[in-house]
């Protein structure tokens, strides 16, 4: 075989050279890669000296091998030789080159300077393998890689979106139908009946044929469910005629998730069936890309005491017993009652959105009602810092505006403690109970589900719009396991964020590095070890500039910090008032316990395993492995079980296999 440079001479100097493809690009380079994963060739590892009978065959080979290891791969050059044909190219990781960052847009980037590659050259009548470098400089994952090709899978995504607007479809035939019937007859005016008289005859005979099968296409489900994964829970409350009063269910999925993101969660009962007059409820968490996972759903006959109560202790019998540390709902006594009851030590709080847009309707009846007194009031609430500061704010509006005797007002202030920021700030709440939350809590079900929703239809709808969270979750572990998002600045403290945390929290994090520029730091005040600063920070409120000071202790023997703001406590993340004072005391690293394993990214979570009736198979298959293990692992158990020195046994073996498995998993890594 000739070297590379006897071959060089006949080459054309042209090249393509693909190294500068935007992140789009590669994704449509590696949904090549994945697409078929039945080539001819075995997948062993690459190496020169390996010959091919063309170069679709080489690019069948590496596919299969950047499948199974793991990893995306584009093609980085290509040359002609003198006949205009192909004679040389390189495949090469997708990770392959490294973008120069910007300190002002810190966009998340796929290049990670790796060098795995592959040199073909064409002589002969065959194609070979000259160069086959093996080593790259990023973590594999075989089932991550696989989620390229269901992320680009026109065709499934077209299959859902049908499924979703069927009706649509329906409603424009209608209307199809009507213009051509209005043509026939000589305009619209010469019609009998109008599109609305239409709609409303489709509307009650929907609505007809969804009460004739409700009930049993909701057991149809449940049982459906249940065959599907035993860890599906439903509960059934009837009333003394064996009438259905209350309804509550978490799939498996759901409540794996539980154990990882069910320390706070949303109660939601915006959804009502005005069909039967019976309020659709769902129980929200926050994953650790800040997206809004389901941890459980309800019907209730009612929304009194009674009701919720039946309800919350379905839902914390289905988590085996663990209630939330923290929970968030709307402004209600009987809500508020049932919680008491059923979770005595649970933190309840009130969504703040929901307080907030019931001032124009709560103070309109007051002569002095306009912008000015709905500004102020959220000014009292925002753009407060401490807790003698709100209660002399609240003070001033109440008087300005002569609100002392409006009833709602005196109510919250007596209840300040459920809803104002500050108030709440010193617990963990995920970033719940702000504004922003609070509107995104009401979008779980939207565009699958409204009130009008007949029960046959939202079985049919629930696994559409629970597929389509799980594969946006699927698609942000992607990103961030497969794209850099670039630090902007040389600090080590963020490049350890940068490592640790998914693109989502990471980039809250450098929201707070961007701020430390507002910041002013000084030294107040140092007690051995313990140091008080006071950092002023200059920020604009209401368009107007404005200076708050937070005080931030700082202990020079085990770096701790403690903020006034309390946004560590509060949402997870490190303030900028901290980082000015770890600048200031030139701090290289935080501790880990600042480095939350909520917002981790390469924490292996259990529900991302557990099989539901909208899993991806075909995007995870280890989803299906698990689940054929968990089948025979249940089985061995229930036999052990049985006889104590079996099931002593058994757990031994377990010990032993396990720690056999885990040096196989290691020695494969490497």
């Amino acid at each position: 075989m000739e070297d590379r440079s006897n071959c060089a001479e006949c080459w054309e100097s042209n090249s393509v050279d693909n190294g500068a493809e935007s992140m789009e690009q590669v994704d449509e380079l590696d949904l090549t890669m994945h697409d078929n994963m039945n080539g001819d060739f075995e997948p062993y590892e690459p190496a020169s000296g390996m010959s091919f009978p063309s170069k679709e065959a080489v690019k069948s080979f590496y596919r299969q091998y950047a499948s199974r290891m793991g990893f995306g791969f584009k093609l980085r050059t290509s040359k002609k030789g003198r006949d205009g044909k192909l004679h040389y190219f390189i495949l090469t990781c997708s990770r392959e080159g490294n973008r120069v960052p910007n300190a002002l847009k810190t966009l998340p980037t796929i290049k990670k300077n790796c060098a795995a590659k592959i040199t073909v050259s064409f002589r002969d009548g065959l194609w070979y393998i000259m160069k086959a470098v093996l080593d790259h400089s990023h973590e594999l994952s075989p089932s991550k890689a696989m989620m390229l090709k269901v992320k680009k899978n026109t065709s499934m995504r077209i299959n859902r979106t049908m499924e979703i607007k069927h009706e649509a479809k329906v409603v424009m035939k209608m209307n199809k139908t009507i213009q051509t019937l209005a043509c026939d007859m000589g305009g619209y005016g010469n019609l009998s009946f109008v599109e609305r008289d239409i709609r409303i005859h489709v509307q009650k005979e929907r609505c007809t044929i969804g009460k004739e099968g409700d009930g049993k296409a909701l057991m149809s489900y449940f049982l459906r469910m249940q065959e599907h994964n035993r860890n599906f829970f439903y509960d059934i409350d009837l009333d003394d005629f064996f009438c259905v009063k209350n309804v509550f269910w978490a799939d498996a999925r759901s409540r794996t998730t539980y154990d990882s993101f069910g320390d706070v969660v949303t109660f939601d009962t915006t959804y009502l069936t005005k069909n039967y007059a019976m309020p659709f409820v769902s129980i929200v968490g926050v994953n650790h890309h800040g997206q809004h996972v389901l941890l459980g759903c309800g019907l209730l006959s009612n929304e009194e005491t009674e009701s919720f109560v039946w309800l919350f202790k379905s839902w914390l019998r289905c988590m085996s017993g663990n209630p939330p540390k923290g929970i968030v709902t709307d402004q209600c006594k009987e809500i508020q009652n049932a919680i008491q009851i059923v979770f005595p030590t649970t933190q309840h709080r009130w969504c703040l959105w929901h307080i907030m847009k019931k001032i124009p309707e709560k103070l309109k009846t007051n002569n002095e009602y306009n912008t000015n007194i709905k500004n102020a009031m959220k000014s009292v609430v925002y753009d407060t810092f401490t807790e003698a500061e709100f209660e002399d704010e609240w003070y001033h509006f109440i008087k300005e505006f002569n609100l002392q005797a409006n009833e709602w007002l005196s109510e919250l202030y007596n209840e300040r403690s459920r809803w104002v920021p500050i108030f709440l700030k010193k617990e963990f709440w995920a970033g719940m109970s702000t504004t922003q939350r609070g509107e995104k809590i009401h979008s779980f079900f939207d565009g699958y589900i409204n009130s009008t929703t007949s029960l046959q239809q939202f079985v049919q709808l629930y696994d559409n719009a629970l597929y389509r969270k799980v594969e946006k979750e699927y698609e942000a572990d992607l990103r961030s396991f497969n794209t850099t998002i670039h630090c902007g600045s040389n600090s080590m403290i963020e490049k350890q964020f940068q490592t640790a945390y998914t693109h989502a929290k990471f980039n809250e994090v450098q929201a707070e590095f961007r701020a430390k520029i507002n910041c002013c730091v000084s030294l107040r005040h140092v007690e051995g070890s313990i140091c008080t600063y006071d950092v002023l920070e200059d920020m604009i409120v209401g368009g107007q500039p404005k200076e708050a000071n937070f005080e931030v202790v700082f202990h020079r023997d085990n770096h701790d910090f403690i903020c006034k703001c309390l946004l560590f406590e509060f949402r997870g993340i490190i303030c900028r008032h901290s980082l000015v004072v770890f600048a200031q005391e030139r701090v290289k690293q935080v501790p880990s316990k600042y480095i939350l394993p909520r917002w981790r990214k390469n924490i292996k979570r259990r529900h991302s395993c557990t099989k539901s009736s909208y899993d991806m198979t075909q995007l995870k298959p280890q989803i299906q492995r698990y689940d054929n293990l968990c089948k025979d692992f249940y089985e061995i158990a229930e036999f052990a079980a049985e006889f104590k020195d079996v099931a002593h046994f058994l757990q031994n073996s377990l010990h032993d296999l396990k720690r056999k498995v885990q040096s196989m998993i290691h020695s494969q890594a490497i």
